[in-house]
């Protein structure tokens, strides 16, 4: 079963600009700042936590009766302390969306950022949110912010019917069109049509910039 939106060409094809581009600016600006204020907040709590790992390294057993479960929790510490870096990288990336109202974009970077955005949507519906990424660039001239909105949408009219599973994100390319599909192994036949008859997957399917499909 395929589910197709309009056709993106490499490069080719624009997206409108949005009306409230000074709005969006002035939001991604803050936002962009405050999340290198907590990478850095971040950035000095792995500092300490990994000098606390090599005292305890340095220490004798017997000066720390629960030596091992200090180090076990820092080692749990530092991996969410990674987990925030991500998240706040990723985030960061996404504040940047408005910086200009059109701008060439690999679609590759730009579903994999999404991905980890996304997955907390994903996780309610105890759905896993994957990424295939292509081993090529797939550069396409577009408003970001809009590319962005148009595939949550598209995820999130997919997530409203779906528990379970994992819905593969999959950038690629046919002929000289850039295509992104959307893969979920468990998709019904009253899903899909339920999904590609709805008034919100009728809005997408008159977007200007690009093609998403629909697979199981």
């Amino acid at each position: 079963m395929n589910l197709l939106l309009n056709s993106m060409k490499d490069g080719k094809n624009t997206v409108k600009v949005n009306n409230n581009i000074n709005e969006l600016t002035f939001f991604g600006k803050i936002t962009a700042s405050m999340t290198h204020e907590i990478k850095n907040v971040l950035a000095i709590i792995q500092e300490s936590s990994g000098l606390l790992e090599d005292i305890l390294d340095m220490s004798e057993s017997n000066e720390f009766t629960h030596k091992d479960r200090f180090i076990s929790t820092l080692g749990r510490i530092q991996t969410q302390i990674q987990r925030g870096i991500d998240i706040t990288s990723n985030l960061n990336s996404f504040a940047h969306s408005p910086d200009n109202a059109l701008a060439k974009i690999d679609l590759n970077e730009l579903v994999q950022n999404l991905s980890l955005l996304a997955s907390r949507f994903a996780r309610l519906k105890r759905v896993s949110l994957v990424t295939e990424l292509s081993d090529t660039p797939l550069i396409v001239q577009a408003n970001s912010v809009q590319l962005q909105m148009d595939i949550f949408s598209a995820l999130e009219m997919l997530l409203q019917h779906i528990e379970n599973g994992t819905i593969k994100m999959i950038p690629g390319k046919h002929e000289d069109q850039i295509l992104l599909h959307l893969h979920y192994d468990l998709l019904t036949t009253d899903q899909f049509n339920i999904i590609s008859t709805s008034d919100q997957w009728q809005n997408l399917t008159h977007c200007d910039w690009g093609r998403i499909k629909l697979t199981c």
